[in-house]
């Protein structure tokens, strides 16, 4: 009896303590609830200020410094040591979104150049965020993340708790640190991150704010760094103050004032930077003195110096980002244009040079006018390829706007052809007639002109025209068989779209189009319809399903119907990269798979996240960022059906896919791959 009691004793005991959160579990929860508790409707519309202060210090170089994006100006330099401060006004139209007009920039950087930008992402962490710097590393302190960490608290005596984190596995996605932690509220008072990402090494001190919406935001922030690329090692120092009160008008007339730095300086200098600083004085005391002692005719300054280090190499090896007209209303953005890291490779085009143009031009809030050039060049083809869109929004709030877009290059196949002159000539011996391996390929170009608008969030339709011409390859070829080597078709087209969730759900599209015979040299004859849904579903701010279904098909077809593709089926022969059309596409097919079919129906699927299958191996796992699974499914005409299998990664160098298809018996294996060094920079 006895016995039967201490048993039922300590049942209860163990139930009762089940029923008790541990103290360190409730503490994490108070974190990750935290950010909920505050009102930030408060932070709309307020104005601050901010200072940074930066030092670099190169370490090491070696010219291949000169392709990294921004570095050019400390690249080719012979100064190792670097300093520079800013100082702006900050707004806040709502909490989380940020306007920043910079008032003063003092450096010691020749001719003032911004250098090492992408640095200053990691002095504003969205410390409560599902990720700390827009799409990248997972926070220790969100609740969707805790399952990638591990906790250790520790409570002090002043009403506080340090929470040391340390990632579960070793990958570039996570970060380790501590953070001392209100232990009533949850509120992080301040905290450490270390980490590595995008080649950088960082470790980050935060001072939090103190009331309010501000202890969301950070009012200190210290910052170091480490970049290596091919032994050139780059260090650097950053030191941020939030929230400064106002001290100066927003008016000055000389953004390079020591003087007026010197005033909203909310801390002093250390020996160093005042060693940089007065170095770069005496410098310049120097070369005026010089100067002036030469004869007037003497003083012209060195312009092949100036065109060749500071234009075209600058420009050449570097992005190029600027804002031009009255009000910067004007964007200009230029990528590289002799940088070698800028190549992709799959095994259609083999190796492939990217060009990428953006300009922009905003006429009022709701109107815009803005172009994306898209150009490269394939290798194994010996082809150039370049896509033109230009766009001008009159009503940017609905996304209503004319389009106008020319693009070339595109190979599109066409058995048919071939088929028709083997039939016509069964019997070639003798007549010294080109090999029928040249007459199945031809290369397109295509103009369409069309408005998109929007009658609600839900609605939307599309009318245009679109122009296409087909040239063949082997051009010489065709001539000698007396055959057309060029065919042209212009079509109506219509589109209607549907979003039975908004613009945030999935969009269904119907599109039609008929080529009409004797228009600006038409000769082909067609009628089509197609059926086409897409929708991305997130898990999480990293975590998503990407799906698209689509079906086609001819209700009206000629017999000299060589050259008829899908609209919703097309080959990319421009990829951007990563985030470019790598999922709801088939990558091993060829086009005359579908395109001379008079009918498809597809389904893809595609499931990105971070830590999936590879990011788990024990050294090579770090290095990846994100990851893919791939499914499709086609059914064509001569295909019943075709399976393609995928899996991608994308790392701070490159990315890859592998992809296996099958269908009728056969199985064709392919890989994918294009850089992305410094897209982030």
């Amino acid at each position: 009896m006895a016995r039967t009691s201490l048993l039922l004793l300590a049942l209860a005991l163990t139930l009762a303590a089940a029923g008790r959160e541990r103290p360190d579990t409730a503490l994490l929860h108070r974190i990750f609830d935290y950010a909920a508790t505050v009102d930030t409707t408060r932070a709309a519309d307020t104005a601050e200020y901010a200072y940074t202060r930066f030092r670099l210090s190169v370490d090491r170089k070696n010219p291949t410094l000169m392709l990294v994006p921004t570095v050019y100006a400390i690249a080719h330099s012979g100064q190792r040591q670097y300093v520079g401060e800013t100082y702006s006004r900050i707004t806040m139209p709502s909490f989380g979104r940020y306007e920043s007009q910079q008032l003063l920039h003092v450096t010691t950087v020749p001719r003032r150049h911004r250098t090492m930008t992408t640095m200053l992402r990691y002095l504003t962490p969205h410390v409560y965020g599902e990720t700390l710097f827009e799409n990248a590393l997972l926070s220790p302190f969100h609740r969707a993340n805790r399952r990638f960490y591990r906790y250790r608290v520790t409570f002090l005596l002043n009403g506080t708790a340090r929470v040391n984190f340390t990632p579960r596995r070793r990958n570039t996605q996570l970060v380790g640190g501590q953070a001392l932690v209100d232990y009533y509220t949850g509120r992080i008072i301040r905290c450490s991150l270390t980490g590595e990402y995008d080649m950088v090494n960082f470790w980050i001190t935060l001072q939090m704010g103190a009331e309010g919406w501000r202890t969301l935001l950070p009012a200190r922030c210290d910052l170091r760094t480490r970049f290596r690329f091919i032994r050139s090692k780059v260090s650097g120092r950053f030191t941020a103050f939030y929230g400064l009160p106002r001290v100066l008008t927003d008016t000055i007339a000389n953004e390079d004032d020591m003087e007026l730095m010197c005033r909203v300086r909310p801390d002093t200098l250390d020996y160093d930077a005042l060693a940089l600083y007065g170095t770069m004085a005496a410098r310049r005391m120097a070369r005026d003195s010089a100067l002036a002692r030469r004869p007037p005719e003497a003083r012209r300054p060195n312009l092949a110096r100036k065109i060749l280090w500071d234009i075209i190499g600058d420009n050449m090896l570097n992005r190029v980002k600027s804002n031009f007209g009255i009000n910067n209303q004007g964007y200009i953005r230029l990528n590289p244009i002799l940088n070698p890291l800028y190549m992709g490779y799959d095994h259609h085009r083999g190796f492939t040079y990217k060009f990428d143009l953006r300009m922009s031009y905003q006429f009022g809030p709701n109107s815009e006018l803005s172009t994306r050039l898209k150009a490269g060049y394939a290798f194994r083809q010996k082809q150039f390829y370049f896509r033109l869109p230009l766009y001008y929004y009159f009503d940017k709030r609905r996304n209503s706007y004319f389009k106008l877009e020319v693009g070339n290059g595109n190979h599109i196949r066409s058995l048919s052809v071939r088929r028709d002159i083997e039939r016509q000539y069964p019997d070639t011996a003798g007549l010294g007639l080109p090999d029928f391996g040249l007459l199945h390929e031809f290369r397109q170009t295509d103009t369409r002109l069309m408005v998109n608008i929007n009658l609600s969030d839900r609605l939307g339709f599309q009318l245009g025209t679109l122009f296409q011409r087909r040239e063949a390859v082997h051009r010489e070829a065709f001539r000698r068989l007396g055959r057309a080597g060029v065919y042209h078709s212009f079509a109506p087209i219509v589109e209607l779209q549907y979003r039975p969730w908004g613009w945030r759900g999935a969009v269904f599209t119907a599109d039609y189009d008929r080529g009409i015979r004797g228009v600006m040299g038409s000769n082909t004859d067609y009628e089509r319809m197609e059926f086409n849904g897409e929708y991305i579903h997130r898990l999480n701010r990293l975590q998503s399903w990407q799906m698209r279904v689509g079906t086609g098909f001819y209700t009206r077809k000629d017999a000299r119907g060589y050259f008829l593709d899908y609209e919703n089926f097309r080959e990319n022969n421009i990829p951007g990269g990563w985030n470019d059309d790598w999922s709801g596409e088939f990558e091993l097919l060829r086009s005359d798979i579908y395109n001379t079919s008079a009918y498809y129906v597809r389904a893809n699927a595609t499931y990105e996240s971070p830590l999936l299958l590879l990011s788990w191996l024990p050294w090579l796992g770090h290095y990846m960022e994100m990851e893919r699974v791939y499914v499709s499914v086609l059914d064509v005409k001569s295909v019943h059906p075709y399976v393609e299998l995928g899996y991608g990664f994308t790392t701070r160098l490159f990315s890859c896919g592998v992809f296996v298809g099958s269908g009728q018996g056969s199985r064709v294996f392919g890989c994918k791959f294009g850089f992305e060094l410094f897209r982030r920079w």
